[in-house]
C-alpha cells in the first residue's frame, strides 16, 4: 500500500525501498536530494499563499530545482516564474495551473527513476491548490497518481483514483480524462491477467482518442492494443496496432525508437529477423536515451545473428562494451548483455562466455534473479559446447496479408549500422 505522506517521510521510504538498488551511493543520493528538495519547497510554496515576496523566493527556487532535475534527463523546463507585477485574480490561476503542470514533470521523473513515494508525495500536495486548477488539470493529476500508484503493485488504490478521474470526466465531460481512465482500467486488467476486459477498456480508449483526432492519446491507445493482441496471439493485430502507433509519434525521438523497439522485438518474436534487424537498427538511429538503447543493441544483436551479419553484432558488441551506463539501468544492461552473449553463442562460444560472466555479475549483485538463472543456464551450455536452447531463433509465425505489409514497412527503415560492413 502506498499513501501520501510528507516531503521528508516520502524521501525515507524511498531511500529504504531503494537502498542497493544503485552501484554509487553519490547517484542515488543526488537523484533522491533533489526530489526531496522539490517536493519540500512545493509543501512550502503551497502553505505559504499570503505572503508575495516570499511566495516569490520559493517559486524561484522550485523552478530552478526543476532546471537542475529536468536537465539531467533528456527533458527542459518550459516554465518560468510570472513577473511579480502580475498579481491578478487571473494570473494567479495561471501559476497556479503552471506551478501543477511542473510538478507533473518532475514527480514523472521521479516515477522513472523509482521515487515512487516521493512522485506520490509531490501530486498529492497538489491537492492544496484544485481549487485553483482546471478539472482537466486536477483529473490528470489524479490519473498521474494512479499510474504511480499501479507500479508500487497498489491496484486497489490505483483502481480507486482511476474510478475518480473517470467521474470527474464524466461530469465536466472532459473526454480526455475518460480516456486516461479507460487506459487505466486497461492496464489494471491486463495486469490481473484479464486480456478480454483490457481490450475493451483499450478499444474504448482508442474511440476516443480517434474522435479527439490527438495524436498523443491515439498513440497511448494503439500501444496499449498492440500489447494485448500480442498476448493473445493475434500478431497481425499487434503489428498494426504497433504501426499505428509508430505513425502518430510526430517526429517525437524517444516515443519513436520505443515504437520502433517494439515492433522490431515482434517481428523476431515471430520469426522475421530481417525487419526486426531493420527496426532495431532504425530504433538505434533516433538517438534515443539508456532505457531504449540498451533493449534495442540487444536485440539487434542478436536479429544481425540471425541474418549472418557479423559486422553488425561486433558492432553492438563494441557499443555495449563502451562503458555503458549501469547504475539505475543495471537490469536492462544485464538484459542487453544477455543477448549479446546470446547473439555470439553460435559464431563465438568463447566470447559468448566471456559476455555472458560480465552479465551475471550484474545480475548477482542487483539479485536479477531470473536473468541469473538464465545466464548460468546459458553459461552451462556454452561449457558443455552444446547450443543454447535460448539461442534459438523463434520459429516462423504466419501473419497474414496486413502483418506482411507491416513487416515490409518496417524492412524499408534505415540505421547507420546497416550501411556499413566490416572487413
Amino acid at each position: 500500500m502506498i499513501i501520501p505522506l510528507p516531503a521528508l517521510a516520502a524521501y525515507r521510504k524511498d531511500v529504504e525501498y531503494l537502498d542497493g538498488a544503485l552501484p554509487s551511493a553519490s547517484e542515488l543520493d543526488d537523484s533522491l536530494t533533489r526530489w526531496l528538495a522539490f517536493a519540500s519547497t512545493l509543501e512550502s510554496l503551497t502553505t505559504i499563499r499570503d505572503d508575495p515576496g516570499e511566495v516569490n523566493a520559493l517559486r524561484a527556487q522550485l523552478v530552478a530545482t526543476c532546471e537542475t532535475i529536468l536537465s539531467a534527463t533528456t527533458e527542459s523546463s518550459t516554465v518560468h516564474p510570472t513577473p511579480d507585477a502580475e498579481s491578478t485574480e487571473r494570473v494567479e490561476s495561471r501559476v497556479a495551473l503552471e506551478l501543477a503542470q511542473l510538478t507533473r514533470r518532475v514527480a514523472d521523473t521521479a516515477e522513472q527513476g523509482g521515487a515512487l513515494w516521493l512522485a506520490t508525495s509531490m501530486l498529492s500536495t497538489l491537492e492544496r491548490i484544485e481549487d485553483e486548477l482546471p478539472s482537466l488539470e486536477v483529473g490528470r493529476i489524479v490519473a498521474q497518481r494512479a499510474r504511480t500508484a499501479r507500479k508500487a503493485n497498489a491496484t486497489e488504490v490505483a483502481e480507486s483514483l482511476y474510478k475518480r478521474v473517470e467521474k470527474l470526466g464524466r461530469v465536466t465531460a472532459e473526454p480526455e480524462l475518460i480516456f486516461r481512465a479507460a487506459m487505466g482500467f486497461g492496464v489494471l486488467a491486463q495486469f490481473r491477467g484479464n486480456l478480454p476486459l483490457a481490450a475493451r477498456h483499450f478499444k474504448k480508449a482508442s474511440r476516443i482518442a480517434t474522435r479527439r483526432a490527438d495524436v498523443d492519446l491515439i498513440r497511448l491507445a494503439e500501444h496499449g492494443q498492440m500489447v494485448i493482441a500480442a498476448k493473445r496471439g493475434a500478431f497481425a493485430d499487434a503489428l498494426r496496432h504497433g504501426w499505428a502507433a509508430f505513425s502518430v509519434t510526430n517526429g517525437d525521438r524517444e516515443s519513436e525508437a520505443e515504437m520502433l523497439l517494439n515492433l522490431a522485438q515482434l517481428a523476431f518474436d515471430t520469426g522475421h529477423p530481417r525487419p526486426a534487424l531493420h527496426g532495431f537498427l532504425a530504433a538505434l538511429e533516433r538517438r534515443p536515451g539508456p532505457r531504449l538503447m540498451l533493449p534495442a543493441l540487444g536485440g539487434a544483436a542478436r536479429a544481425a545473428a540471425a541474418q549472418g551479419r557479423t559486422d553488425i553484432l561486433r558492432r553492438c558488441a563494441d557499443r555495449l562494451g563502451e562503458g555503458m551506463p549501469e547504475g539505475r539501468f543495471a537490469y536492462p544492461t544485464a538484459s542487453a548483455l544477455l543477448d549479446l552473449a546470446l547473439a555470439f553463442a553460435s559464431v563465438a562460444p568463447a566470447r559468448a562466455q566471456a559476455v555472458a560472466e560480465r552479465a551475471l555479475v550484474l545480475a548477482e549483485q542487483f539479485g536479477f534473479h531470473e536473468l541469473e538463472h538464465h545466464l548460468r543456464t546459458l553459461t552451462m551450455e556454452l561449457e558443455r559446447r552444446v547450443t543454447p536452447s535460448l539461442a534459438v531463433m523463434p520459429n516462423t509465425v504466419t501473419v497474414g496479408p496486413r502483418g506482411d505489409e507491416v513487416l515490409q514497412y518496417i524492412e524499408q527503415l534505415e540505421g547507420d549500422l546497416l550501411d556499413t560492413r566490416a572487413g
